[in-house]
């Protein structure tokens, strides 16, 4: 019984993983405004660079905080999967994971930079260079979060941006897939999506999978335990 207890908490903490845990961004109020260009962000070299100077290929925006325990590291070692899948950061795209944390120094983004080995330059570890700087990028892509004593409550969510800035889609969750980000990176080049009907296609296929998947290990687990019942 404790096995099957195990299983279906196992279950229920990897289907609440999709989720977010915070309020949603309203993607009727920003799905298609535009980021302002004048967002001074410092890189983990403490370099100072500003929004509109990666402007000319798509943007890829990971909001963190450098002391997440939780899902942060999910979402960060999720996008370390699909990324390469995708292209070359600062060739193809840009991947900007960015402290939303006001507290996070310039060694906080340099220790998570290196935990988790991103190269720094295609894909920038940075923390906005003021408050002002911070709250104005939070607020164009309705980013919200709440205190909870050293920790936030917050959407688990990364932000595509086109080539001018503009707000063009958000992804949810903490265990992404590579055809979001492909749907998504069209989005952002202007390029036609995939049909909704082939993306909810794919969603039941892996649905069914992961249904297929759960039953097939509740079968093993009775097995297990009708074979520890006869041996009792």
């Amino acid at each position: 019984m404790k096995l099957l207890f195990s299983f279906l908490f196992l279950i229920t903490f990897l289907l609440a993983q999709t989720g977010s845990t915070g309020i949603p961004p309203n993607e009727a109020k920003t799905l298609g405004t535009y980021v302002p260009g004048d967002i001074t962000l410092v890189d983990s070299y403490g370099n100072e660079f500003q929004l509109k100077n990666l402007k000319g290929k798509p943007i890829i925006l990971s909001p963190i905080y450098t002391h997440c325990r939780a899902a942060c590291p999910l979402i960060t070692k999720s996008l370390l999967k699909v990324i390469p899948k995708l292209g070359t950061p600062g060739k193809d795209f840009w991947v900007i994971t960015f402290t939303f944390d006001p507290k996070d120094t310039l060694e906080d983004i340099k220790r998570f930079q290196k935990e988790y080995g991103i190269d720094g330059k295609g894909w920038k570890v940075v923390k906005a260079k003021t408050s002002e700087d911070l709250f104005k990028l939070l607020d164009a892509i309705d980013f919200r979060f709440m205190t909870a004593g050293n920790d936030f409550i917050h959407p688990n969510v990364v932000v595509v941006l086109s080539p001018e800035l503009q707000i063009k889609d958000y992804i949810y969750g903490v265990n992404y897939n590579y055809l979001e980000f492909v749907n998504a990176l069209r989005l952002a080049r202007g390029e036609t999506a995939l049909p909704e009907g082939f993306r909810s296609y794919l969603f039941i296929i892996g649905m069914v999978g992961l249904v297929g998947t759960s039953v097939y290990i509740m079968y093993l687990l009775n097995r297990i335990l009708q074979k520890r019942k006869k041996a009792a």
